[in-house]
């Protein structure tokens, strides 16, 4: 004897859906926030910290560790009322910046050479005061649509330039299969040590330093310090 299945519940259906429509984001902006949010917070693993800009300087986004590095480095920079670089060079560079957006924006316009760059970027170094300057990036993101001036969106990146991510080092030393003592090396070339105040600084003799740099050229495939350090940059600062 065979039997007809069941026919669908209109109840229950309609439950499915609903449920299912929950679960989605109710609005564009939360979706652009859960987004912007699980693609910048891993930036920071590699010692970037993220700012996302609306075209009137305000915060959208920041990543999580933004306001404790702002914090504790007394970097002359605020976030609210909204995004203000208190140093007035950079400041005035800054404002270049955003008007430079602008006149890009305008149908009418025709902006010089010096605006066309200003439109693409922004790079400035803030002053720190027991550290070295910290590096600001600041980038227009592409809006959906050439009329969409609400949707402009401004990447402002944090980074410091004598931090290493600990895991693009990891990566660094499996990579080329550095022994630990061949990755120190490579650790304090990159911090401007030479061979003779690297041997200084860990209590190891000449012959030894040259001989694990000679080890580090032989595995890395290079045969100069200099050839070594693009090679180390080029893996341990993206």
């Amino acid at each position: 004897m065979t039997s007809k299945s069941d026919p669908p519940d209109p109840v229950n259906e309609n439950n499915s859906s609903h449920i299912e429509r929950r679960r989605q984001f109710r609005r564009a902006a939360d979706y652009q926030a859960e987004h912007f949010q699980h693609i910048f917070s891993s930036f920071e693993t590699f010692g970037r910290h993220v700012l996302l800009l609306d075209s009137q300087s305000r915060v959208l986004y920041r990543s999580k560790k933004v306001d404790a590095l702002l914090e504790s480095d007394a970097i002359p920079l605020r976030l609210e009322p909204k995004f203000t670089l208190l140093d007035s060079y950079n400041a005035k560079q800054f404002k270049a910046f955003i008007n430079g957006l602008a006149q890009s924006r305008t149908v009418d316009s025709t902006p010089s050479a010096l605006d066309s760059r200003r439109a693409r970027s922004c790079i400035l170094l803030l002053e720190r005061a027991n550290s070295s300057p910290l590096l600001l990036g600041c980038f227009p993101m592409r809006r959906q649509s050439p009329d969409d001036e609400n949707g402009l969106k401004i990447m402002a990146i944090l980074c410091d330039p004598g931090c290493y991510s600990e895991e693009q080092w990891r990566a660094f030393q499996d990579l080329f299969s550095l022994t630990a003592a061949e990755l120190r090396l490579c650790l304090a070339l990159a911090d401007g040590l030479s061979l003779a105040e690297y041997g200084q600084k860990y209590d190891i003799t000449d012959n030894t330093a040259r001989s694990q740099l000679k080890k580090v050229f032989e595995k890395t495939n290079t045969r100069r310090q200099g050839d070594l350090m693009r090679l180390i940059f080029l893996l341990t600062r993206l």
